[in-house]
């Protein structure tokens, strides 16, 4: 069951508003990956005891550098609830869901608290063993950066006030 109850006009799109998720993910992470490509996360930000982990190859939105998207099963339902409510093709709609399946791959974390990258997604990213990598907080997901896409997005930690448009950082 998703906990997305209503919806928040964005233009003409409609959003799920914040949910505990949103509340789960905050910050930027800076790790190592270790020689098997595994790296750590944050204990706030694993998944709940029987919760289903999920990995994805996806892009910046802004400036479409690759990046690895980790999301819940909360996340998946988010992502799905959004093409509901705003695509009235039946037939589109059903194509948008099938592609998210399509580029889910099923994910877990070890008892030592590591998640293991997987390959071809790590290889999409640009992310090698032991290399630097920055977990970067998301709205119903987080994100795994390369070290150097990371600084061309984000420079380092924190926000430039030429990005701070409505004086929230």
């Amino acid at each position: 069951m998703c906990t997305f109850g209503h919806y928040v006009g964005v233009g003409e799109k409609a959003i799920p508003e914040m949910n505990d998720q949103f509340q789960q993910y905050k910050g930027t992470y800076p790790y190592k990956t270790d020689s098997k490509n595994r790296v750590n996360v944050a204990a706030g930000w694993r998944p709940q005891a029987g919760e289903s982990l999920y990995m994805m190859p996806s892009f910046d939105r802004k400036s479409e550098l690759p990046i690895i998207k980790v999301l819940t099963d909360v996340g998946i339902a988010a992502r799905l609830e959004i093409i509901d409510a705003n695509e009235p093709d039946v037939g589109e709609r059903s194509e948008m869901k099938s592609a998210l399946k399509r580029n889910i791959r099923d994910a877990s974390i070890n008892d030592q608290g590591k998640l293991l990258l997987i390959k071809a997604l790590a290889d999409h990213a640009g992310i090698e063993a032991e290399s630097d990598v920055f977990l970067v907080a998301g709205d119903s997901h987080f994100e795994i950066w390369s070290a150097k896409n990371h600084a061309v997005v984000h420079g380092g930690l924190g926000v430039p006030a030429t990005k701070n448009k409505f004086n929230v950082f």
